[in-house]
């Protein structure tokens, strides 16, 4: 049966299914064969040759490529693999890996689209925590899976981004793949809540094969896809991130079929709900300490230039950080607050909001927001489940113009209801699970309690 496997898969290997991404990127500008030879100045046959793995484009050709698309060659699927496959060799990939992105021609981190690439903060005990992960990850006779549980706001999935990528940047791992477990489908324009979280195993397979460009896996039974998979994470190590893994019925059968996939390939997930299993290593994040709440605060408020509130006192610090919990959503939020009140007067209102401190936080920031950013906060709360771009929000028709969109957006941020995040060179744009709590179930009462 081994053997069966391994034909099988070297049967599909053989197809050189990197060069799927330019076709992959051609179909997706809506452009013919032919119409992408007339914009480069070359034949169709050179196109299908690329495209089909028989030949390499030139380096002038690449060139041209990588203009017309405006992407790199390595995220066109055009250059050759720089370490050799095998498990026994592990080792000496990633001394090699580790070595080309030290280098002066360092090749980009593919990130998963729908994987927020949240801001890390550098705090000193979250480091001292980081660091520990990472060893555990690094060494290969350690954790083959780690899962980062506790309650929303904590910063269970900026921890699990930084993470992955120190790995990467270390050569430690080929690339990233994953996904975001949602307890929210998309269905007919709305988004429908469902008890458990929406990702299986056979989903999670799926996402594997397309963020490798393994396009024709997909067509295949789910043994077929499920032994294919296995064999490709064994013969070059991947990092595989699950986000938001809720649910923990759902969650338990997940990462137990998740351990097929593991050996020199490793995962992160996070979840509110601790996953046990006898191959993951369980990690509880809770509330900052107070020394790091300090540094949080200096580090968000240089960030967004508020000069004003730099040298805040170690009484108010201590007030802050008491009414968050040390949660760094809160902090965010209620320094958000702080754009259109005093300090004290924040303070002491929040010392009132009891254990309702984020409805309460997201009503005041939703009273200061113009009209414009209200309905784009609350088209990304209904209708997108994990991120979106510019294009798409212009596109939407919630605006009058891009400049009101940019205002509109710089409202959101500012207000900490909105994340941008650069991910594979595009501003992607996406919210928290509480801001989207908030739009589905808080609004539609403010609505009411407005007669709207």
């Amino acid at each position: 049966m081994e053997e069966d496997c391994e034909d099988f898969f070297m049967d599909k290997e053989n197809r050189a299914h990197h060069n799927r991404r330019l076709k992959h990127m051609r179909e997706l500008a809506g452009w013919t064969q032919e119409i992408l030879a007339e914009k480069i100045g070359t034949t169709i046959v050179n196109i299908s040759r690329w495209e089909n793995g028989s030949s390499v484009p030139s380096a002038y050709y690449r060139r041209k490529l990588c203009e017309i698309f405006n992407k790199d060659a390595y995220e066109l699927g055009l250059l050759e693999k720089v370490v050799e496959d095998g498990e026994a060799d592990s080792q000496q990939n990633i001394s090699s890996r580790k070595a080309i992105r030290q280098s002066g021609n360092e090749l980009p981190i593919i990130w998963p689209l729908a994987i927020p690439d949240e801001r890390y903060y550098h705090l000193p005990k979250r480091e001292e925590s980081l660091n520990r992960l990472f060893a555990m990850l690094q060494d290969p006779q350690d954790t083959l899976a780690i899962v980062i549980d506790g309650l929303a706001g904590m910063g269970k999935t900026a921890l699990a981004v930084e993470l992955s990528k120190r790995l990467m940047l270390q050569g430690v791992f080929e690339g990233i793949v994953g996904d975001s477990a949602k307890q929210e489908l998309f269905v007919g324009g709305e988004i429908i809540r469902v008890s458990e979280a929406t990702l299986d195993f056979n989903g999670l397979l799926d996402t594997i094969a397309r963020q490798l460009d393994c396009w024709e896996l997909l067509t295949l039974t789910f043994t077929e896809k499920h032994i294919a998979i296995v064999q490709l994470l064994r013969r070059q190590p991947y990092m595989i991130l699950i986000d938001n893994l809720e649910t923990a019925e759902n969650a338990q059968a997940l990462v137990a079929h998740l351990r097929s996939l593991l050996g020199i390939s490793r995962a992160i997930i996070t979840s509110r709900e601790q996953v046990r299993h006898d191959f993951c290593y369980s990690y509880s994040l809770r509330g900052l300490e107070l020394d790091d709440t300090s540094a949080f605060l200096q580090q968000e408020l240089a960030l967004q230039g508020r000069q004003e509130l730099l040298n805040l006192s170690r009484e108010k610090i201590v007030e802050l950080h008491n009414v968050s919990g040390g949660a760094p959503l809160a902090l965010k939020l209620v320094l958000a607050q702080t754009r259109f009140l005093d300090l004290d007067r924040v303070l002491d209102q929040l010392q009132h909001a009891e254990n309702k401190l984020y409805s309460f936080m997201f009503r005041q920031s939703w009273r200061h927001l113009s009209y414009s950013a209200r309905s784009i906060l609350t088209y990304i709360g209904s209708t997108v489940v994990t991120t979106i771009g510019w294009e798409e929000l212009a596109n939407a028709g919630l605006v009058e113009n891009n400049a009101a969109l940019v205002e509109a957006i710089d409202q959101l941020v500012a207000s900490s209801l909105l994340e941008t995040s650069l991910v594979n060179s595009q501003i992607r744009y996406s919210i928290h699970q509480l801001t989207r709590q908030f739009v589905l179930s808080e609004l539609p009462n403010i609505w009411q309690e407005q007669e709207l």
